[in-house]
C-alpha cells in the first residue's frame, strides 16, 4: 500500500535553479526509505514539500491518498512528523517533560491521557532520567532523542528525518539510527531519512539519489551500491562492505550478504564445504 505518492513535482528557488525537477515515486506504508545526494542535489527541499513546509511550484504529493494542499495541510500534518538536523530550532517546552507535551497540547489531548503517552515514549527513547532537564543542557544525542520522543507521542504514521545525525559524534549517531530501525521494525512506522551516512542506507528498505534536483536511481540500497562508478560521479562514497562484495565478486565469488559479518560467514562456509 502506497502512503506517499509523488508526481511530476517541480520547485525552484526564486525561479532559477531547479531544486526538484519533474520529481516522481512512491512509497509504501511501514517502508524505511534513505534519500542521498551531495549538497545541493535537492533532498532536504524535498523533505520540505513532502513535509509541507514549501509549496510546489507544479506536481502533487499525495500522503495517504490525500492531496497535499493549503486546505488539507493539518490533517496530513497530523499522520506526518519531521525531526530536523539541529533540533535546538525545535525545542518550545522549558523541560523534556514540557517539550514533548506541546504537540500533545496543540492537538488537546486530555491531561489524563497526555502523562501516559509522555512517559511511554520518553521511556522508549531512553530519556527517563532527563525529564526534568532544560533541552539546552543536553548533548546532541539527546537533544535528537527529545525531538523524535515529541514526534513519536503524535503518533505519526509517516516520519522525516532531515540529515537527524549528521552533527552527531559516532556515539550518538549509532543510537538514533538503532531507534530509527527499530521504529521501523517494531512499529511499522514509515520512516524517510534525508542522510550524508552512507552506512545508514544499507539499513533501509530502499534508497533514493537524487542529483541536480532530479532522481539518479531509485532501488534497493544493495542494487545501488552496485554502480559505484555511477555514485563516484556525482561525488557520492561507496561502503566499505560494497567495495568488499564487489572486490569478491571480481574473483568469482559471488555472495549475498550486504555486510561484513554475514560475507565472512558465507566465505566460511564456502570454504568448509570444500
Amino acid at each position: 500500500m502506497k502512503i506517499i505518492e509523488v508526481k511530476n513535482l517541480v520547485y525552484s528557488y526564486d525561479n532559477k535553479k531547479m531544486a526538484a525537477n519533474d520529481i516522481s515515486f512512491e512509497i509504501e506504508k511501514g517502508s524505511y526509505t534513505t534519500i542521498i545526494g551531495h549538497n545541493g542535489s535537492g533532498k532536504s527541499t524535498l523533505a520540505k514539500l513532502m513535509a509541507g513546509l514549501l509549496e510546489a511550484k507544479s506536481g502533487e504529493i499525495l500522503i495517504d491518498g490525500i492531496k497535499l494542499n493549503e486546505e488539507n495541510i493539518q490533517s496530513i500534518r497530523n499522520k506526518m512528523a519531521i525531526v530536523f538536523q539541529n533540533p535546538d530550532n525545535q525545542f518550545i517546552g522549558s523541560t523534556v517533560k514540557d517539550d514533548i507535551a506541546f504537540g500533545l497540547e496543540n492537538h488537546q489531548v486530555p491531561g489524563n491521557q497526555m502523562e501516559a503517552i509522555i512517559l511511554e515514549y520518553a521511556h522508549k527513547i531512553g530519556l527517563d532520567a532527563f525529564m526534568d532537564k532544560e533541552p539546552s543542557n543536553l548533548s546532541g544525542g539527546q537533544k535528537q532523542r527529545v525531538a523524535i520522543a515529541g514526534a513519536l507521542a503524535m503518533g505519526p504514521d509517516i516520519i522525516i528525518f532531515d540529515e537527524a545525525t549528521s552533527m552527531l559524534d559516532p556515539k550518538g549517531k549509532r543510537d538514533i539510527k538503532k531507534i530509527m530501525s527499530d521504529l521501523h521494525k517494531e512499529k511499522n512506522i514509515t520512516i524517510i531519512s534525508i542522510t550524508h551516512d552512507i552506512e545508514e542506507v544499507l539499513q533501509a528498505d530502499n534508497c533514493i539519489v537524487m542529483n541536480a534536483g532530479k532522481i539518479l536511481m531509485i532501488d534497493k540500497p544493495s542494487k545501488i551500491f552496485e554502480k559505484s562508478e555511477e555514485l563516484r560521479k556525482v561525488g557520492l562514497e561507496v561502503p566499505f562492505s560494497a567495495l568488499v562484495k564487489e572486490a569478491l565478486k571480481k574473483e568469482g565469488l559471488k555472495v549475498k550478504s550486504d555486510d561484513l559479518e554475514g560475507m565472512v560467514k558465507e566465505l566460511w562456509q564456502l570454504h568448509s564445504n570444500h
